[in-house]
């Protein structure tokens, strides 16, 4: 049986640090992405704008440390949520020129691509029949519907949102 990576791409590009000491203030506020996120969806556009660096200054060359940044996953971002990245290591990050950015950044999420998620959803039936039994037995008896709190995970990759309870 042929393995799967022959059939992968070459990747091509540099690690992170490298590029980074390269450039003044260790590329903070610079735009970078990934040959694999390019070559995967190349109408969405995802990168980094690096917001911190902290470099490990015991690696040779520099070539390592802490790079933290805002993320835009295929178009879409959260505003003031900042990632650690993991991946600085990898050898396929490419810096997109000053020139560059303003029309590789220029993309809106189609609304279709968002989802809203109600504040709460109905309890399970018999989750619903259990907790009516503990209120009669407490003496609460009360006819609303008993609802169960959602709470979404706001990450970068997450594209749902609630809206604020009225």
């Amino acid at each position: 049986m042929a393995s799967t990576f022959r059939n992968l791409p070459k990747v091509k590009g540099r690690r992170l640090f490298e590029i980074l000491n390269t450039l003044p203030d260790y590329g903070i506020g610079r735009v970078f992405t990934r040959t694999s996120w390019l070559s995967k969806f190349p109408d969405e556009p995802s990168y980094i704008r690096i917001t911190s660096v902290t470099v490990d200054t015991e690696k040779p060359n520099l070539n390592g440390g802490e790079v933290w940044a805002n993320r835009t996953w295929r178009g879409y971002r959260k505003d003031g949520l900042e990632v650690k990245i993991t991946a600085w290591h990898k050898s396929e990050w490419k810096l997109i020129r000053k020139s560059e950015e303003a029309d590789f950044c220029a993309y809106t999420p189609k609304k279709e691509d968002f989802h809203v998620v109600p504040n709460s959803i109905p309890l399970p039936p018999l989750l619903d029949a259990m907790m009516r039994q503990k209120m009669e037995r407490e003496g609460d008896v009360s006819e609303e519907k008993l609802k169960l709190k959602l709470i979404i995970n706001q990450t970068y990759v997450n594209r749902a949102y609630q809206l604020p309870e009225s």
